[in-house]
């Protein structure tokens, strides 16, 4: 029965069966006792019965009185010496006595039967009691598992009297606490979603006229390197701000769990080799090289737009921390449990004062020499993974390298 994997219950019955088991033991025991003391008086009765014949001789026409008449300590005395002879005294086997067999028999069934009845009952009490206290905490467990999976109208049974009631209370006025922050989260999400979103939408159009102005500017000859360097410049700016724009679309859609994942089967050495060839270009640039190592039979679901978005976000950090002559090495792992991409890199390392920080969004290092980053493409990469039930692990070493590993559980993910 269910009801005996709860630990409590379990040393209660065990105990009550103990208890229970104790009291029968005790009952014979007393019967024994009780019976021994029935034998003692009834040898008693018989030495002086017997004394009493033997001293005065009784013939038949006296025998009545011998059973009748009040004995003196002499016939008992004669009684005892007689029958001690003839081996009956206290010591005798019960078995040998008919009677005395009989009051044990008779009452030692009495009491077992009677203990063996309350025991019963008791015991039936007991588990109709805990079926019932069983069935009502499975019927909250349900109740609560369903509560977290979202039916927020459920609520425990708290119209009794009783510290379980007490309890379920306690858990309900919690789940209220809690639907109200949940409440009050997601309308701090939708707000900033919505405010994020149209800050994006309204800055859009001016920033094209700003793109399309400095184009005209770009296109236009003039002599002037100074003007053609800030023209270069502004460009530049542009293109970060509407970077930055985009990303903090994507983030505030991700936080406020907008995002609808266009999830597909996808094999993961193609995927990454087109993402590296995206990085070709700068990296040959700065002298930098790109490797990958993966078998071509791992495969993974999940939405391609949002893991390259990922990706390339963690591939254009190491990138932006690696020397001339540097190599960032891109690997997969396939285990028994999960699927591991790890992005390795040789570079600058993370300082230790920063290294619990950067998933931060806009967290800037003193120690970073890179002035055009904006510190949120971790960030979005963290939750882009974690949205598709992966988990990032980075490991460094300050002057050795920087390691991010990308954890997929095959349970979730496939």
């Amino acid at each position: 029965m269910r009801i005996f994997d709860i630990k409590d219950l379990r040393k209660l019955f065990i105990s009550i069966i103990i208890i229970l088991f104790s009291y029968i033991l005790l009952g014979q025991v007393i019967i024994t006792l009780i019976t021994n003391d029935y034998k003692k008086e009834l040898i008693k009765h018989d030495y002086e019965v017997a004394g009493y014949l033997y001293e005065n001789k009784v013939n038949m026409a006296q025998l009545p009185a011998a059973f009748t008449h009040n004995k003196s300590i002499e016939d008992y005395r004669s009684g005892e010496i007689l029958l001690r002879n003839a081996g009956y005294d206290e010591s005798i086997n019960n078995s040998l006595i008919p009677s005395v067999k009989a009051f044990h028999n008779k009452y030692a069934v009495i009491v077992f039967v009677l203990s063996l009845g309350i025991g019963i009952i008791f015991f039936t009490v007991l588990l109709t009691f805990a079926v019932k206290y069983n069935k009502t905490l499975e019927k909250a467990n349900s109740d609560i598992l369903n509560f977290m999976n979202g039916n927020y109208k459920i609520r425990l049974d708290d119209n009794k009297e009783g510290s379980l009631s007490k309890l379920f209370s306690a858990i309900n006025m919690m789940g209220t606490s809690l639907i109200t922050h949940i409440t009050k989260e997601k309308q701090n999400k939708e707000f900033l979603k919505d405010t994020i979103s149209d800050i994006s939408h309204q800055l859009k159009t001016p920033l094209a006229a700003l793109e399309m102005y400095n184009e005209i500017i770009l296109d236009e000859i003039v002599d002037n390197d100074v003007v053609n360097s800030f023209n270069l410049k502004i460009k530049n700016e542009l293109e970060r701000m509407e970077s930055l724009i985009q990303n903090l679309l994507k983030l505030a859609k991700l936080d406020a769990g907008a995002i609808e994942l266009n999830k597909e089967n996808c094999n993961l050495k193609g995927f990454l080799e087109n993402i590296i060839m995206r990085f070709q270009t700068r990296a040959k640039f700065e002298s930098k090289k790109v490797v990958l190592n993966c078998d071509n039979n791992i495969s993974l679901i999940w939405d391609k737009e949002w893991m390259l978005e990922s990706i390339s976000n963690i591939i254009k950090n190491a990138l932006e921390h690696t020397k001339s002559g540097n190599e960032i090495s891109i690997s997969c792992h396939n285990t028994s449990v999960a699927i591991i991409i790890m992005i390795k890199d040789n570079g600058l390392g993370i300082h230790s004062e920063d290294f619990h920080y950067i998933f931060k969004r806009f967290y800037r290092s003193k120690f970073s020499k890179n002035t055009q980053g904006v510190g949120i493409g971790l960030t979005l990469s963290k939750s882009i993974v974690e949205k598709h039930g992966g988990t990032i692990m980075v490991e460094s070493e300050l002057g050795k390298g920087t390691t991010f590993n990308l954890i997929f559980s095959k349970l979730t993910t496939l």
